[in-house]
């Protein structure tokens, strides 16, 4: 085996810290082509140091992406040889036979999208990511084991509380220790947006979005993510897919408090993969046609 370039290592470390990332993923994070990071996953899997699993077939949508996890010794590998080991994610082992659920499309998305504001960052100095937080990550909370970013948007902890975000970061500037924390949702256009049959109502976007006005309202999180700092609100970023699905989205939530909508930014998924914390981002009045960014240019 010959060394590891810091390319590599820098997928690696992704890698952990998400994960799980496709041939893409790992290719634009680690800064190589699409062709020679699949040529590294294959010799980091040959010398144990990922796994995969994925590449299976589906009747009429060939077949699903690779999809690489670390293995104890690639963690191992990341401990000794990265930079920046106190950001490393404590290691989790992800099992081969993992089975593939249209849920993993959705994920992916969701992690294509930290992986832009990641990218974002890079190219601002001043910024840095202080910690992403995962729907698909288990971690203990108390005595039971639940989704990294569940939460209830206030007392009681019932089911009509829950919340859980696709994902949140929290976004520091160094310059001035400022720091800013948001969520994200995630639509791929399978739920409805609004319905008039009372039992399906929490399950369309207009109860989650009208969810989160509640969250803003009672101020919970403020209690929740208080160890990485103090938080007068919070942004929720909304991405979909298409122009169009875009604005029915919108168009359905003007009946919700115009208090509220300055806290929420909405974007298609081709524009967050742009420059994700540049002005691509449209308020959830529909009055309102500016497009804004989520940072100051300095």
């Amino acid at each position: 085996m010959g060394g590891i370039s810091a390319g590599t290592l820098t997928g690696l470390h992704f890698n952990n810290k998400y994960r799980f990332l496709t041939i893409e993923q790992f290719a634009r994070m680690a800064g190589f082509s699409r062709y020679h990071s699949a040529e590294v996953l294959r010799d980091l899997e040959r010398w144990g140091y990922v796994g995969y699993f994925g590449y299976i077939g589906i009747p009429g949508h060939g077949k699903t992406p690779k999809v690489y996890y670390l293995k104890r010794k690639g963690w191992e590998l990341l401990l000794t040889e990265f930079q920046g080991t106190e950001d490393l994610v404590p290691y989790q082992e992800v099992h081969k036979e993992t089975t593939w659920t249209p849920q993993m499309y959705h994920r992916l998305r969701i992690i294509d999208l930290l992986l832009s504001a990641e990218i974002a960052i890079r190219n601002r100095p001043h910024l840095t990511m202080v910690k992403p937080f995962l729907e698909y990550r288990m971690v203990k909370k108390g005595n039971s084991v639940a989704r990294e970013t569940t939460d209830f948007v206030e007392a009681p902890e019932i089911s009509d509380n829950k919340l859980v975000p696709d994902g949140a970061f929290i976004l520091e500037n160094i310059e001035t220790g400022r720091r800013g924390l948001f969520f994200i949702e995630m639509d791929m256009a399978t739920e409805r947006i609004v319905s008039n049959i009372p039992r399906d109502v929490r399950t369309t976007l207009h109860h989650k979005i009208s969810q989160y006005d509640r969250y803003l309202k009672s101020r919970r999180y403020v209690q929740t993510y208080a160890t990485y700092g103090e938080f007068r609100f919070f942004t929720l970023l909304f991405v979909t897919i298409g122009e169009q699905r875009l604005e029915n989205v919108r168009r359905n939530m003007q009946d919700l408090p115009a208090e509220f909508a300055k806290f929420y930014r909405f974007t298609t998924f081709e524009q967050a993969m742009g420059d994700f914390l540049g002005p691509v981002w449209k308020s959830r009045l529909l009055t309102d046609t500016a497009l804004y960014p989520l940072v100051s240019s300095s």
